[in-house]
């Protein structure tokens, strides 16, 4: 049987053309999932092993979920599949009206040609003309991968045991939109440890916002200590962001959930920062939005609090305008200068975040 052309994508190494694929197939689907399975392995990852995959599950795909492929000169050179519902991955996030993308592979000859994106993006536009969002699944553990979605634009929804102890983390794609100050979270790395040496001017202001966490100037070491071990949702007591800039791409703002007590559902906002072009934009008040969805929605909490200088008298408005409520203050809690400063503590409950949350989001 002859496949489909859907259309005509482009990379560094040439145009390929994604086709819907069928049994016929089987062969080329297998190869490039060993492939990608032996490369996982070869790098020390768990996700896939070559072995799991068998000729007789690749031909079950073609009943349960649509399979697409890129082929290069009759070559398969990457792939991924559609189902309709996921209730293994999702469980009670399940939801009919988004697509459920696995099995996202990419052939040795195209690593690092942005075939990946490439396919993440076909794939997206495949489900919205059946009208519906595009969600993915990868490995709890994997920071780096979880932190490639994120960059193209999937935010997290979620951590779920899927059996036998194997965590994954549950991401969704964020909805085009005509908003030219969207902006998405990503986790912090080395590459962006040059943007909080350039926004933080002085030990003064570097103190405003990061409190005794950091020190002036900041060195690398300290970065990489203060990352260590972050960014695992389902056992990390912190989340470390970068905020960006869609429309852009430029790294604008950090921002971070610490403290994180799962037993008790309580976290805390801290060290949010932005860039001084930025400022005035509203950034800070999407940032906070997105951070406080992340910690009632995705980690599922109860509380979140933050503290603020009292001589932070913006600060202070724009968090009780998001629904914060003050419940004290730490006298004279640190020293700028030759003055003592009182922290305001403030906090919000999952319920008011249930109220408050349409005029955030």
């Amino acid at each position: 049987m002859s496949l489909p052309v859907m259309r005509e994508i482009n990379t560094p190494q040439g145009s390929l053309t994604v086709v819907r694929a069928n049994a016929s197939m089987a062969g080329e689907i297998l190869r490039l999932l060993r492939e990608a399975a032996q490369w996982m392995q070869d790098n020390g990852l768990t996700q896939w092993r070559p072995e799991q995959f068998k000729e007789e599950d690749i031909l079950d795909y073609f009943s349960d979920r649509e399979v697409y492929v890129a082929m290069n000169d009759g070559e398969a050179a990457g792939m991924f599949t559609l189902q309709f519902s996921d209730p293994q991955y999702w469980g009670k996030r399940n939801d009919k009206n988004f697509a459920y993308l696995h099995r996202l592979a990419v052939g040795l000859p195209f690593r690092g040609a942005g075939l990946g994106s490439k396919l993440l993006e076909f794939a997206a536009q495949t489900a919205k003309m059946s009208g519906r969002g595009l969600r993915l699944d990868t490995i709890e553990h994997n920071v780096k991968l979880n932190r490639y979605y994120q960059t193209q634009g999937f935010r997290y929804m979620g951590t779920n045991d899927v059996g036998g102890g194997r965590l994954v983390n549950l991401y969704e794609k964020m909805e085009s939109t005509e908003d030219r100050d969207a902006i998405r979270l990503q986790y912090f790395d080395e590459s962006d440890f040059d943007c909080l040496r350039r926004w933080s001017v002085s030990p003064e202001f570097l103190k405003q916002w990061a409190g005794p966490s950091l020190h002036f100037p900041i060195e690398d070491e300290e970065l990489r200590k203060y990352i260590a071990g972050s960014n695992r949702p389902a056992e990390s007591d912190k989340m470390v962001y970068s905020a960006v800039h869609m429309s852009t791409g430029a790294v604008i703002g950090h921002i971070s959930l610490a403290a994180i007590d799962r037993d008790n559902g309580h976290a805390r906002i801290g060290r949010v920062v932005l860039d001084p072009e930025f400022r005035g934009r509203g950034f800070a008040r999407r940032m906070m939005g997105e951070t406080m969805r992340i910690g009632f929605e995705g980690l599922e909490l109860h509380r979140l609090t933050l503290g603020v200088f009292d001589f932070n008298a913006p600060a202070v408005r724009a968090y009780e305008a998001l629904g914060f409520r003050r419940e004290g203050e730490q006298l004279e809690a640190a020293r700028f200068g030759d003055r003592y400063v009182n922290q305001i503590e403030m906090a919000m409950l999952d319920r008011e975040w249930k109220a408050k949350k349409p005029q955030l989001l």
